[in-house]
């Protein structure tokens, strides 16, 4: 399969402008967790997977709804990874009562048009690198690599992401402050509903 070129670099394109609008959002949320520098073990990681689930779930819904009147959205089968995370807890020995049992985020941003929706991708899809590092930091505390597969997403990462960047680049620049607003938002439903991962594990 052909690659898609890495998209060019703008210091004033619409990822630097976007990257410099959440920077202090994207920190907190990093700065919430502090991930990496927590212990890790099998009991913490099952609890991330069920509080990433309920963010995923209803976000790669409404993202799965606007694309499919949206031609020109970015694809959303593919970039799904709530199933992968519901995969991942059965690898944990969850039971089919337990995952029906899961909680959905019930305050997570609106996806009505193609600029909101590229908001909440730009934070999903980027969240896949991250989570390299995280996933690496799961298996090495013991976690089996089976279980860490919602993290990094389906084959072809790279290449989604540039498709996510090379879409934000042909956003123009009226509808960059609701791309802004969007992944504000997610970025902020996600530090709320994974506060419970700061506290210590009972």
């Amino acid at each position: 399969m052909p690659q898609t070129p890495a998209p060019r670099r703008d210091p004033d394109g619409a990822l630097a402008r976007l990257r410099a609008a959440t920077a202090r959002a994207h920190h907190d949320l990093d700065a919430s967790l502090a991930v990496v520098d927590r212990p890790w073990d099998r009991t913490r990681h099952r609890r991330w997977l069920e509080l990433t689930w309920g963010l995923l779930a209803p976000l790669e819904r409404a993202l799965a709804a606007q694309a499919a009147h949206d031609p020109g959205a970015l694809e959303a089968t593919s970039r799904a990874r709530a199933d992968l995370a519901l995969a991942d807890l059965r690898v944990l020995g969850a039971t089919g009562a337990e995952l029906a049992a899961l909680r959905e985020c019930p305050a997570v941003p609106a996806v009505a048009d193609r600029p909101a929706a590229l908001g909440v991708r730009y934070v999903l899809d980027g969240s896949t690198l991250g989570g390299k590092l995280i996933a690496a930091a799961a298996v090495t505390a013991g976690v089996p690599a089976a279980a860490t597969t919602s993290l990094t997403g389906r084959a072809g990462t790279g290449r989604r992401w540039r498709e996510t960047v090379a879409a934000l680049e042909g956003t123009g620049p009226g509808a960059l402050p609701a791309v802004v607003e969007a992944a504000r938002a997610t970025f902020a439903a996600y530090r709320s509903w994974l506060a419970p991962l700061a506290e210590p594990v009972p």
